[in-house]
């Protein structure tokens, strides 16, 4: 599964507005359901996160790993191509640590 960062934020600000209105109405149900989405959009966010950086991690080591096979066996263009693809890996994780 897929999670997202963007959703994440919608499913945030979307229950603050409805926790914040139910509470000015005095509308419990609608509250309550405003609290539960911005739960679950803080939950979303924090495994995109996490999705994002074990995706990182998982191509750092990837093209590392495939770098290292091309350097031995004297394919250049490959091993600069993996290259690529570990420093891209770093930069996700970078990003979502």
């Amino acid at each position: 599964m897929d999670f997202s960062k963007t959703d994440s934020k919608k499913d945030r600000a979307v229950g603050n507005v409805k926790d914040t209105v139910g509470g000015a109405v005095g509308n419990e149900s609608l509250q309550s359901e405003g609290k539960a989405q911005n739960t679950s959009g803080q939950a979303q966010g924090a495994l995109a996160t996490a999705q994002g950086y074990v995706q990182g991690a998982a191509d750092q080591v990837s093209g590392a790993a495939k770098g290292a096979v091309n350097s031995l066996t004297g394919n250049n263009s490959g091993e600069a191509g993996n290259k690529l693809q570990e420093k891209k890996g770093e930069a996700q994780k970078n990003f979502n640590s």
